[in-house]
């Protein structure tokens, strides 16, 4: 498949971050084949990630930075229709954030655990006024997996709370529960500042799982 091909250039650096593709009557030149085909291989390539469509004078096929978007749109998609249930989604959130506890334990400082600290006040302020935290609450675990040094974690980790962020926002707001997970944020901070993997793992399952049970209380997502 010519998606294939292109592919492994960009995978070999033939054709590198930033770059454009030649057009696609120059491809269909190189690979002997309809201008047709050349633009179902484009699309490919772009849901894959690899590639983002620019329009204009200056436009074309260009290769980009690779994220967690595709990740995140399979795991979405396979949790809706039921190949993935919302517990097996979790019991993978647990294994890879304890992984990334592990890591980040041993690179973690007094600026990261500053950090950290002021992210946990501005939440806490958002929900003396009201406000939905999701956002606030999902960023400590993505500062947490980037602590970690590993950016295939921090890609993965991404994914998965991309997908459990639209079901978090399926939710009404409720303070209460923000509150909940606040002060389970608290005290995985306060492990990882007293160095104490363990508990910091503990109280990172007990909230994991706590998730878990709000989200399957919405009905359609388990």
């Amino acid at each position: 498949m010519i998606s294939d091909q292109v592919r492994a250039r960009i995978y070999s650096g033939v054709f590198k971050v930033g770059d454009k593709l030649p057009s696609e009557r120059e491809l269909a030149d190189q690979f002997k084949t309809g201008r047709m085909v050349v633009r179902e291989a484009l699309r490919i390539l772009e849901q894959s990630g690899l590639i983002y469509i620019k329009y204009g004078n200056e436009g074309g096929a260009i290769v980009k930075d690779p994220d967690s978007s595709a990740i995140t749109r399979s795991f979405s998609d396979m949790v809706r229709v039921g190949n993935i249930s919302l517990r097996e989604l979790t019991d993978a959130r647990i294994g890879i954030e304890n992984l990334i506890l592990e890591f980040a334990i041993k690179n973690i400082g007094v600026k990261d655990l500053e950090l950290m600290r002021m992210s946990i006040i501005d939440t806490e302020e958002k929900i003396a006024k009201g406000s939905r935290a999701t956002e606030g609450n999902l960023n400590f675990h993505m500062h947490l997996a980037k602590l970690s040094g590993n950016h295939l974690f921090e890609m993965v980790l991404e994914a998965i709370l991309g997908v459990a962020k639209s079901f978090l926002l399926m939710m009404k707001p409720d303070v209460k529960y923000s509150k909940k997970v606040l002060n389970s944020h608290k005290q995985i901070y306060n492990a990882l500042k007293d160095k104490d993997l363990q508990m910091a793992k503990k109280r990172m399952v007990e909230h994991l799982l706590d998730v878990n049970r709000k989200l399957s209380a919405l009905g359609d997502v388990t």
